[in-house]
């Protein structure tokens, strides 16, 4: 997913802070802000962006789910996960029991109609590269010209999806995949119930999860997101709030001053406030290492960006030791993978270290470069613009380039780019949807990656992936994928550039629970 989540606890106040939110009604109600653009409909299938997982954690259950106490992976939704000898065909069996918040009982149909939604290319739903790994992709999802939606096919269905029972279904796969059933924790794969399959546009404003929460009232896009207690839920760990709010405020600084007028009870502290916010809320605040990563993206459909020699000029040009000082709690990074998950090398990148001299020269025999630098930086960021004109004095100082600035919102500079028209770089970032090295790379450089930011494209680092997915021994298989790293690392379409603590700021009546496998979450708080 897009970087939202933090991952390891590392301290915190005592949870005496001054915020005392309202907004959702009930004995334990809390109003969640989120520093993002409002959504405009809530569906996970169609959905990647940290704020909208969010939300979709509270109304929607995944399958299986990572146990905030040992790490392991626990059954949800699913009853079991069984794999063939080979790791290619998955036996999904469910709970019996279960229902959407329809009444509707959710059954294996629901899953494989929801998957071969998701899958058809010509529908554009943002999770489609999930389903490139199962049996009969390629026929919903037909050659396209690059940046071009697939046209409708004939063909509707995944043929290696296939519904046994009721509770049962299978899917095979086009290789074997070793750690499929990790991947199924990701709430890009959650069940709609049929009338919302029937007519998805019809509720992308009312939606109807299987989830422990659900809409309370009407919602319009653009405004707060309340949700309400589903007594239906059956499924284990349910959150303790009688009623969430979410509340989308563009603007950090402004959604943390939100928290200290007491309208909120959870805040992600933005990079402006990392020098004070301890002292702001001195009893109500936490931090935790991320497991994601930051990135500055190359537009790989550029011809003046082509060359590889340039993008490490680039590379070389940034002091990450510099930067990770102004972003405040963070690390310089080496690589493209959490320290946190299996495989991290600390010296796997070539061109991360800050070297003028030689950035200078391979600036030159890549034969310059034309014109202006452009970097793009979100303008409802509140350290956007700082961060891109501290890269692009770096760049300017170092390799004597002319360099300017762009600003747009988010979701403007991600339609431009997903459409290949977004002129320049852009600041990136990533953390995973399940832990596993896997996951770091798949969707961020193969070629049909959901998060592909930079639509790069290496015919031997795909293969080297599919041999990685294939491998059923874990040791020989990250092995693979750290080959593949290496690949991205020269090929560079994404300079890794910092690593940082996420902080977060709590009212005094929750306590977020704090795991070092699932993150610091507000959904399940405990309440005082």
């Amino acid at each position: 997913m897009t970087l939202g989540l933090a991952l390891v606890l590392s301290s915190c106040g005592d949870g005496k802070g001054s915020g005392n939110g309202s907004g959702a009604g009930g004995a334990k109600s809390e109003v969640i802000a989120l520093a993002a653009d409002p959504l405009d409909f809530i569906n996970p299938l169609n959905e990647n962006s940290s704020p909208g997982i969010q939300v979709a954690q509270a109304m929607f259950a995944p399958l299986v789910a990572t146990d905030p106490n040992t790490g392991k992976v626990v059954n949800v939704m699913g009853d079991s996960v069984t794999p063939d000898k080979t790791s290619q065909t998955w036996t999904i069996k469910l709970k019996a029991g279960n229902s959407f918040q329809n009444g509707q009982p959710l059954t294996a149909k629901d899953y494989v109609d929801s998957w071969n939604l998701t899958a058809e290319g010509a529908n554009a739903w943002d999770n489609n590269g999930f389903f490139a790994k199962v049996e009969g992709y390629d026929a919903l999802n037909p050659p396209t010209p690059e940046g071009a939606t697939p046209k409708p096919t004939s063909v509707k269905a995944l043929s290696g999806l296939k519904q046994v029972d009721d509770l049962t279904f299978t899917v095979k796969l086009k290789v074997p995949f070793s750690q499929f059933g990790l991947t199924l924790q990701y709430l890009g794969l959650a069940p709609l119930p049929e009338e919302v399959r029937k007519d998805p546009d019809a509720y992308k404003r009312k939606p109807i999860g299987n989830g422990a929460y659900k809409l309370d009232g009407d919602w319009s896009a653009g405004g707060d997101i309340k949700l309400a207690k589903w007594d239906g839920y059956k499924g284990p760990n349910a959150p303790e709030a009688d009623a969430i709010t979410f509340r989308f405020i563009p603007n950090g600084d402004t959604a943390y001053n939100e928290f200290l007028a007491g309208t909120v009870d959870f805040v992600d502290v933005p990079a402006t406030k990392m020098k004070t916010f301890k002292t702001d809320a001195p009893d109500g605040w936490v931090t935790g290492e991320s497991s994601g990563a930051n990135y500055l993206v190359m537009p790989a459909w550029d011809q003046r960006y082509k060359n590889p020699k340039l993008r490490h000029a680039f590379s070389l040009a940034i002091d990450r030791k510099a930067l990770a000082g102004l972003v405040g709690l963070a690390t310089p990074s080496n690589g493209l993978i959490s320290p946190d998950i299996d495989g991290y090398r600390a010296d796997a990148c070539k061109y991360c270290g800050f070297d003028v001299t030689q950035a200078k020269a391979l600036l030159a025999e890549a034969g310059g470069f034309p014109g202006a630098v452009n970097i793009n930086y979100n303008t409802t960021s509140a350290t956007g613009q700082l961060y891109a004109e501290a890269i692009g004095n770096m760049i300017r100082q170092n390799l004597g380039l002319e360099v300017k600035y762009t600003g747009k919102t988010g979701s403007e500079l991600t339609e431009l780019a997903q459409q290949r028209k977004l002129d320049g770089l852009r600041l990136g970032g990533w953390g995973h949807d399940y832990p596993s090295i896997e996951d770091y790379l798949t969707p961020m450089f193969k070629t049909t990656g959901d998060a592909n930011f930079a639509h790069y494209s290496n015919p031997k680092l795909d293969d080297l992936l599919a041999q990685g997915d294939a491998q059923s021994n874990p040791e020989a298989a990250i092995k693979l994928y750290q080959q593949a790293e290496d690949i991205a690392l020269e090929d560079m379409p994404l300079l890794p550039l910092y690593a940082k603590q996420n902080a977060y700021l709590h009212s005094a009546k929750i306590q977020p629970r704090v795991s070092k496998y699932t993150g610091v979450q507000a959904l399940y708080a405990t309440f005082k």
